[in-house]
């Protein structure tokens, strides 16, 4: 969805020689076909002012960003801290670890309104998304990925996205929009990046999402599916006061439920950008586009 490159900055050591100084992060507009995804979502300028704004009284680390493109400029871009020295020093993040990251955003900006983007404007900027594509190339991509009985065919194959039903646990909260693996860092035991996305939201979007992008390849059972929603419920719920709204588990399975046929749309989103897309790529779309059918229907059984 953008440009990321990692700049050297080096400086003339003894005897002249250069040795390494200093790594940076710069993130820019993309050169391929997924620029127009991120602009349409306005990716780039929400993660601007997110750095500038927002990040320094989020109650989870963030990069360090050390520039940022000023509003005369014709892109946005920034230049953030490189997360990968701290995180080669630091443990791996675990599933547990990142969902207790992840209940840690939701608790603490429950109903305080961090920025007016919300999750109606995400919607309509999805809708307008699907408005744009050839929706028998998107029928073509989905039922060749879905079993016929899928139970999310009907809802992504009606043309527009809209909420299922009504929520048990609207928040808002602040939403990370694009919670998973790649957008988290080991380093200051846990770190989340990738901001192109965020609006205040409910929680079982991020929740949802995280379980339905991240989990594929650890032995994914009913089981253990209960143990996360488990782990983040306590975690999220731990610090609880009379001013917050607890959690529930049944609440939260539906809300997932409710909100997969929306979650479901990014591995298409990316899957319709296919040809430009890396082949290990467009195999972990794919893998997530699945993994929101099979996730649905271990849901259902909870719910039954």
């Amino acid at each position: 969805m953008a440009q990321v490159l990692r700049l050297w900055f080096t400086a003339a050591g003894d005897c002249g020689k250069p040795i390494q100084a200093e790594t940076v992060i710069y993130k820019g507009a993309s050169l391929s076909k997924t620029r127009d995804i991120a602009a349409r979502f306005k990716s780039l300028e929400r993660e601007v002012a997110f750095y500038l704004a927002l990040a320094p009284n989020l109650p989870i680390t963030t990069p360090q960003c050390w520039s940022a493109a000023p509003s005369t400029e014709a892109e946005p871009w920034l230049l953030l801290e490189d997360l990968a020295p701290k995180a080669a020093l630091a443990p791996p993040l675990t599933m547990g670890s990142a969902l207790t990251l992840l209940a840690n955003l939701h608790h603490e900006t429950l109903e305080n309104t961090v920025t007016p983007i919300n999750f109606l404007s995400n919607i309509n900027d999805l809708n307008g998304f699907i408005e744009s594509q050839d929706l028998i190339i998107v029928e073509r991509l989905l039922k060749a990925v879905f079993p016929a009985s899928a139970s999310l065919l009907p809802p992504m194959l009606s043309g527009r996205m809209t909420i299922e039903g009504v929520l048990h646990h609207p928040g808002p909260v602040l939403c990370h929009g694009d919670f998973r693996w790649d957008n988290l860092s080991a380093a200051s035991t846990g770190c989340v990046f990738d901001w192109g996305d965020y609006c205040m939201g409910p929680p079982a979007y991020d929740l949802g999402y995280f379980l339905a992008t991240s989990a594929q390849d650890r032995n994914q059972t009913d089981a253990t599916l209960g143990v996360w929603i488990d782990h983040y419920l306590n975690a999220v719920n731990e610090t609880t006061s009379d001013a917050h709204t607890t959690l529930t588990r049944t609440g939260l399975i539906q809300d997932i439920l409710s909100l997969l046929p929306i979650i479901a749309w990014t591995p298409v989103m990316m899957l319709l950008t296919g040809a430009e897309l890396p082949g290990t790529k467009q195999t972990y779309w794919r893998a997530v586009l699945t993994e929101c059918e099979i996730l649905s229907a271990q849901l259902r059984r909870f719910s039954s």
